[in-house]
C-alpha cells in the first residue's frame, strides 16, 4: 500500500503560496504517484493531483499542463533518483580511477536502491508502450547509460553483458520477484562485480 502523502507545510491552504516553486512541484509528483499506486492510473486527473497535493488548479498548470506531463514529470524523477543513487556509489567507490568505476557504481545502485512500487512500475510502463514522447524520454536516459560504459574503456561484451544482467535483476525485483535468499542476491552481486574487474583487464577469450 502507498504511503499517505506528507502533511502540507503550515500555512498552506488551497493555493498553498508558501511553497517554492520546487516543493510544490515535487509534492504534485508525490500526489501522481501517489493516485497511480492507490487508485490505478486511469483515476488520475488534474483535479484529483490538486486536490491531493493540496495546490490550487492554477499552481498546478503552472508546473504542468497536462496529464502526460504529470506521467512525464514522474517518469523523470525515477530516474533522476537513480542517477542520485549512482553519484553516491560513486563517491564510496575505492577505485576511482579505474575505468570500471561508473559500472560498479551503477550495478551497487542497482542492487542497494530503495525498490520500487511495482503498480507504479506496471503501470508507467503500460503508458509508455503507447506513449512515443514517454518512450522517447526513457530511452534517451538509457542511451546516456550505455554511453558511460562504451567510453568506460572496458571490454564491451563483458561489461554490457554485466548491464544487461543488473538490469534484468532490477525488473525482477521491481515486479515483486526476488531471489530466494539474500546470501544469493550477495553472490550475484559479488559476481557481475568480478566480471567488472575482469572487463577491466580484457582478459576474455571467446570461442566460436
Amino acid at each position: 500500500m502507498a504511503p499517505d502523502l506528507p502533511p502540507a507545510p503550515k500555512g498552506v491552504g488551497k493555493i498553498g503560496k508558501s511553497l517554492s516553486a520546487a516543493a510544490t512541484r515535487d509534492r504534485l509528483l508525490q500526489a501522481t504517484s501517489h493516485i497511480i499506486q492507490t487508485q490505478g492510473i486511469e483515476r488520475l486527473t488534474l483535479d484529483a493531483v490538486a486536490k491531493e497535493a493540496k495546490v490550487s488548479k492554477g499552481g498546478l498548470l503552472y508546473h504542468f499542463s497536462t496529464k502526460e506531463a504529470l506521467i512525464a514529470g514522474v517518469v523523470q524523477s525515477l530516474m533522476d533518483e537513480f542517477d542520485a543513487d549512482i553519484d553516491r556509489e560513486l563517491a564510496l567507490d575505492r577505485s576511482p580511477e579505474s575505468p570500471g568505476r561508473w559500472l560498479r557504481a551503477y550495478v551497487n545502485a542497482t542492487f542497494n536502491g530503495k525498490p520500487l512500487p511495482t503498480t507504479l512500475i506496471s503501470s508507467l510502463a503500460l503508458v509508455a508502450t503507447s506513449n512515443p514522447d514517454l518512450l522517447e524520454l526513457v530511452q534517451s536516459r538509457f542511451d546516456a547509460w550505455q554511453q558511460k560504459i562504451s567510453v568506460s574503456g572496458l571490454d564491451p561484451v563483458r561489461a554490457n553483458l554485466v548491464r544487461l544482467a543488473a538490469d534484468g535483476f532490477g525488473d525482477t525485483e521491481m515486479f515483486g520477484r526476488t531471489l530466494p535468499n539474500a546470501a544469493l542476491r550477495e553472490d550475484l552481486l559479488a559476481m557481475l562485480l568480478a566480471m567488472i574487474q575482469e572487463a577491466e583487464s580484457g582478459d576474455i577469450r571467446i570461442t566460436k
